[in-house]
């Protein structure tokens, strides 16, 4: 694994970043979320890495759809990509194996999924993940913004090499829209990765 001072593309555009980064991703044009998440998912493919994708999509593809699938989303891998190098998933079923969403649950699901990187002997680790399922209000989402808070320490305890949370503007209200822009640090904007004025950090106790 590369280590916390290691500088990663993105993929869309010319910038380097620190491993470790937690970003917002608000958009209201479809084409340009694909174009934008294809090339995050494409380039750490390219660098070696592990990608994990939870997705909007009917199902999980098996390994035979996989392909149908990518295509759909805009993304063409490496032709010698390892099987176990892409995740994708069903974002709801991922999120919800049981009905229910944990926080608790799906952070240990990443720390799990960042450990087999690791003795998989990949680069990196990067992931993104679309949100459009959280409407559905399924039990337990109420405590979305509680996990998207730990994800800030979790990607402190793990260098993992950049976490980009989906957003469409259209389908959230703007109570949700600010308490998610205050547990980002970072947030795309106009294409670029910039630092985000509405973070809040967390209060330190003694």
């Amino acid at each position: 694994m590369c280590q916390a001072s290691h500088h990663v593309s993105f993929g869309f555009n010319d910038q380097k970043f620190p491993v470790g980064l937690h970003i917002c991703y608000l958009y209201n044009n479809e084409n340009e979320r694909q174009h934008t998440i294809a090339e995050f998912v494409q380039s750490g493919l390219l660098a070696g890495e592990k990608v994990g994708y939870l997705a909007d999509i009917p199902e999980t593809p098996s390994t035979d759809e996989m392909g149908k699938y990518l295509s759909r989303l805009g993304i063409a891998p490496p032709r010698k990509l390892k099987p176990e190098q892409l995740f994708l998933a069903r974002a709801e079923t991922s999120y919800c194996p049981d009905g229910t969403f944990m926080p608790e649950r799906m952070i240990d699901y990443w720390r799990t999924f960042y450990v087999q990187a690791q003795h998989e002997s990949f680069a990196g680790v990067r992931l993104t993940g679309e949100t459009n399922w959280l409407r559905k209000g399924m039990p337990g989402v109420e405590r979305w913004v509680e996990y998207e808070a730990m994800l800030n320490s979790l990607v402190a305890e793990f260098p993992l090499h950049g976490i980009i949370c989906q957003y469409d503007v259209n389908k959230i209200d703007g109570a949700t829209l600010f308490d998610v822009l205050n547990v980002h640090p970072m947030m795309i904007v106009a294409g670029q990765v910039v630092h985000n004025p509405y973070f809040q950090q967390p209060e330190k106790h003694n």
